[in-house]
């Protein structure tokens, strides 16, 4: 079997091929041998037609060479293509085995390998093809995809399309060149997120643009265009003005808004009687928004850059917040802040009220309480602008500029805006615990007002606090009547701190203890006494000290028809007030060190130090007037043992302001009125430096270093305490020369209230008040003059 099958060798290794076929086509030009004609053909083996073909290297068409034998004859040849097969020719078997062989060389010369001619063979080789591995990946959109996701870098370089295989594409492996991919690390961001990014800033842009601009300016600026409402008849020609442009919304809805607004004046009869009432209130609104949208802008060119605006606002809550007065909501305040989304006039009074307490490069002038004078020049004059407009952000800066210029020593104008800023909350009735604003007079649909959130309600309460505390406070002197009633206030004291600065709601008493809406037993915050802070204390505190300077100091004592040791007296009630308040004290807020670090982790230590310095002040004010400071006093008729009970809590309670101020050093207590607690103190204590008792003088000159340091401090701040350093000054030399001669002397130079200052700086302090007290006092005329 294979010596018939396999041909015969000479001796040289040539093949016989005597006894096989050949292929007599090239390509598409194949000949078969029906279609062979050897009689008239020259080309038997169309050699022409494969030549003609050979148009570059890439398309040369396969051939099969004849080998190194000749056709015997005619005959042979019929034989071929009759008998024997193609497929057990030794040719076509070599050709198979070259394209099994080496694939890639024949694909790239374009050779035909004897094969089937009619192109199913290339189709089943394409179906068993297997697909590149990108195919099966997704796009970002989840859909299959269709293009290479990254080419080589050769193909990249050559500009020719990529298979994309891992390890190697195929253009690669032809050109036995190195194949990689390079992965550009840099993450491509879409567009559209720019494109969001950019729209929002374009609305918040607008929206800041609407409310800086006034509505009067906004309706005469945009001209809304509209298209015709009443379409032309058909069969008409529309004219040339209508069928180029559009009518304005005054032009086209004009006559009918005219004809509407007569009608809804006029009753159902046509009699003319319409809701007045309801059209006033709704200019009323109207003129009330032109005012606050023009309080967006006002002032905006005086305010310093945002770096110093933010570093005002911390110093403002760090040192000023809470002693005394609980104005603000910190991060809503700030948030806004960040945003330029606050009025100017209330950042210029925050920034001119911190000035004095701030380290900054920018602000380095001296004295410190001036420092903040351009800024509150400024806001006080916006303010005084709109004294007829009630408003909370006005009410606020009134409050605040008027602790400034307490600060500055203008006796007259913290006095009269203090006046101001209480009418102003009276108006706007935040001495009522309401659930909307009683300003915004446009009901909903259904009648009602919008209700207030619990932050802005809390805010209300707060406000109206400070107004109280601030009346108290410049009402402490002779002859100042306070002006808010404690009966009229129908609010409960502020809510816990962190309650107030994370907004969980919560219930409160009110001043004399009384809950408005009590809770269910048993439900959420149904004790209100839990939920009252340090704040909440420092108002019952300033309460019951308002009440004991008003016996002392605006006739209270002489209205008395018993004398202060009688037990019918007003003076023992007085002194069971005091006693029962700090009896009713909850654990957590008595002074000790452990809740001193507590309220320190809150930010609270100096408003916890702030609330038992009032009431060791009180203390001091209902005992003091037992220390002889000049002969025939009010107590020189009182029992003995009286007078000397009151002499050692006199004594004690300075003592007690001593030590206060000594452990809250580190806190930041910077209140005016601490100060004059530690000069009403030392006043005391001057007295126990020079009592010829060792014990005594001992402990009276620790304390009274303390006190009249922390006064040498407070002189920076405060302007008004060059004046009292000076009389304590005074006082001390009087008590030295007393006892060198000997004598007991008189003390009545020295003041006991803490608003006898306004008498003595009503129009501010000059240069030679706490400077050079050779210059001469410069009096100021204009506005600042108070009549």
């Amino acid at each position: 079997m294979l010596a018939q099958n396999n041909p015969t060798l000479d001796v040289l290794g040539t093949a016989d091929i005597d006894e096989f076929q050949f292929a007599y086509g090239f390509a598409e030009n194949a000949v078969t041998p029906g279609d062979l004609n050897l009689d008239t053909t020259s080309d038997s083996f169309n050699l022409v037609a494969s030549i003609e073909h050979r148009d570059s290297t890439s398309s040369i068409p396969s051939m099969h060479r004849n080998g190194y034998g000749s056709i015997p004859g005619q005959t042979a040849r019929h034989r071929s293509f009759s008998g024997a097969s193609e497929e057990a020719s030794p040719i076509s078997n070599r050709m198979k085995g070259l394209h099994g062989g080496d694939a890639a060389f024949g694909e790239d010369l374009g050779m035909n390998t004897g094969g089937l001619r009619d192109g199913s063979e290339e189709k089943r080789k394409d179906q068993n093809k297997q697909a590149p591995a990108w195919t099966e990946l997704k796009t970002k959109a989840g859909k299959d995809r269709k293009r290479l996701p990254l080419a080589c870098t050769e193909c990249r370089r050559k500009k020719i399309r990529c298979s994309g295989e891992n390890g190697g594409c195929k253009n690669c492996a032809k050109s036995r060149s190195i194949c990689n991919y390079k992965v550009n690390q840099k993450k491509a961001v879409p567009r559209t997120d720019y494109m969001a990014m950019v729209e929002k800033r374009l609305k918040r842009m607008e929206a800041r643009i609407m409310n800086i601009v006034p509505k009067e300016e906004q309706n005469s600026s945009l001209s809304v265009v509209r298209a015709n409402v009443k379409p032309p008849i058909p069969g008409t020609l529309p004219s040339k003005n209508s069928s180029g442009k559009k009518r304005p919304a005054e032009e086209a809805f004009g006559p009918e808004l005219d004809n509407w607004s007569k009608s809804a004046r006029n009753d159902g009869n046509g009699n003319g009687k319409g809701n007045g009432d309801q059209g006033s209130k709704s200019n009323t609104s109207q003129a009330q928004a032109e005012e606050e949208s023009k309080l967006l802008k006002e002032g905006a060119d005086k305010l310093p850059s945002l770096e110093l605006q933010e570093h005002l606002a911390e110093v403002f809550f760090e040192s000023i917040y809470g002693q005394t007065y609980h104005l603000l909501h910190k991060p809503s305040f700030m948030m806004k802040l960040k945003d330029e989304a606050l009025p100017p006039v209330l950042v210029l009074s925050v920034c001119a009220c911190a000035a004095r307490f701030s380290d900054h490069v920018e602000l380095d002038t001296e004295p410190a309480f001036l420092r903040g004078e351009e800024w509150a020049a400024e806001a006080r004059a916006i303010v005084l602008n709109r004294y007829d407009w009630p408003n909370l952000t006005i009410l606020t800066c009134l409050l605040i500029l008027a602790f400034h210029e307490f600060g500055t020593c203008q006796g007259g104008r913290s006095w009269s805006l203090a006046g101001q800023a209480i009418r102003m909350a009276q108006a706007l009735q935040l001495h009522k615990d309401l659930d909307h604003d009683p300003e915004k007079r446009n009901p909903d649909d259904s009648g009602n007002f919008p209700k207030l959130s619990f932050i802005d309600r809390e805010i209300r309460r707060r406000t109206m606090w400070a107004c109280f505390l601030m009346d108290r406070f410049e009402s402490s002197g002779t002859g100042r009547p306070t002006v808010i009633k404690e009966e009229d206030l129908e609010i409960q004291l502020p809510i816990k701190e962190h309650m107030f600065l994370f907004d969980i709601p919560g219930q409160t008493e009110n001043l004399h203890g009384e809950i408005a809406h009590p809770i269910s037993p048993g439900g959420p915050m149904a004790n209100p006494k839990q939920n009252m802070g340090v704040a909440a204390y420092v108002i019952r505190s300033i309460a019951i000290y308002s009440n004991v300077i008003t016996y002392f100091s605006q006739g209270g004592n002489e209205k008395d028809p018993h004398p202060m040791w009688h037990p019918e007296s007003k003076y023992p009630s007085l002194v069971k007030e005091l006693e029962d308040f700090q009896k009713d004290m909850p654990d957590d807020i008595v002074h000790n060190m452990e809740n001193l670090r507590t309220h320190k982790t809150e930010g609270l230590a100096n408003q916890l130090i702030f609330l038992h310095v009032v009431i060791q002040q009180t203390i001091l004010t209902l005992n003091r007037f037992a220390v002889p400071l000049e002969p025939g006093g009010p107590l020189s008729k009182a029992p003995k043992e009286f007078v000397t009970k009151l002499g050692v809590k006199a004594m004690e309670a300075a003592e007690s302001i001593a030590q206060l101020i000594a452990d809250g050093e580190s806190y930041s207590i910077t209140a005016p009125f601490i100060g004059f607690c530690a000069f009403s103190a030392s006043t005391i204590l001057t007295l126990g430096a020079f009592s010829k008792n060792p014990k005594l003088e001992a402990s009276s000159k620790k304390n009274l270093t303390i006190t009249v340091t922390y006064l040498s401090k407070m002189k920076k701040y405060w302007g008004m305490f060059h004046w009292m350093s000076e009389k304590l000054k005074n006082q001390f030399r009087i008590c030295a020369d007393n006892a060198i001669a000997g004598s007991s002397g008189t003390l009545n130079s020295v003041s006991l209230h803490y608003g006898d200052w306004f008498e003595q700086f009503p129009h501010g302090v000059s240069k030679s008040d706490y400077e050079d007290p050779a210059a001469p006092i410069k009096k100021e005329k204009g506005d600042d003059a108070v009549s």
